[in-house]
């Protein structure tokens, strides 16, 4: 159960902080505040440090996952792949 817990926290948080980085707008600061608020959440009801720097990493390792996946979908859809060498 604290396995999903941490997940769960991890997913949305890392949901945020991905689209913060990628939304040029004034909307952007939105998620920011939703991904500190989320995490402010988890702290207060999981005081053991495990499972905090669990979430942390998590959530670091699962944003650099969703902005590279971004990244390439924003790639293939603009058909500006790379020629073979």
């Amino acid at each position: 159960m604290r396995f999903l817990t941490v997940l769960g926290f991890s997913l949305l948080c890392a949901g945020m902080l991905t689209l913060f980085s990628q939304i040029q707008d004034l909307l952007k600061y939105l998620f920011s505040l939703g991904a500190l608020y989320t995490g402010i959440q988890f702290f207060k009801r999981n005081e053991s440090r495990g499972m905090r720097i669990a979430f942390v990493v998590t959530t670091i390792v699962l944003y650099f996952i969703f902005a590279v996946i971004y990244a390439i979908y924003l790639t293939i859809k603009a058909g500006t792949l790379p020629a073979s060498v």
